[in-house]
């Protein structure tokens, strides 16, 4: 995984990031394994602490409420959590329309606007698609 702005985040943001990330996993009522995967992938891009990255996967089982842990962060974090919470959203091939709609409601929170969030939305189809040329360059496919 790539580094970018999240590397920066104090601790108590990337702890908020990642709950958003949960908050969105879960939001369908059902984990599965390629949401996990994305959500520790990302908390090691943050340079998550390893307790903290404990208390997280804890919350699996029961998320926090959204909009609190969107009230307790900044502009630049919330924008960062939406576009990774499209990523988080699509990684199991489908959105679901609770992904959806907490996707907007974090995107209202981060002062997003529709044609924005099409871009992001956009941006990671076309990220996936990239991703899996790889697998027919290799033959894997």
């Amino acid at each position: 995984m790539y580094l970018d702005l999240a590397v920066d985040f104090a601790q108590e943001d990337v702890k908020g990031y990642a709950e958003i990330m949960v908050i969105v996993a879960s939001a369908d009522g059902t984990l599965v394994k390629e949401e996990l995967a994305i959500i520790e992938a990302l908390m090691g891009r943050c340079m998550m602490h390893p307790e903290m990255r404990v208390d997280v996967r804890n919350l699996l089982e029961k998320p926090p409420s959204l909009e609190l842990v969107l009230s307790k962060l900044n502009p630049v974090v919330l924008k960062i959590a939406l576009r990774d919470a499209i990523l988080v959203a699509a990684v199991d091939g489908e959105y679901d329309s609770s992904e959806i709609s907490a996707i907007k409601t974090i995107a209202k929170a981060a002062g997003v606007q529709e044609k924005e969030l099409s871009s992001l939305f956009e941006w990671v189809k076309t990220g996936w698609e990239w991703h899996n040329e790889s697998f027919e360059f290799l033959g894997l496919v």
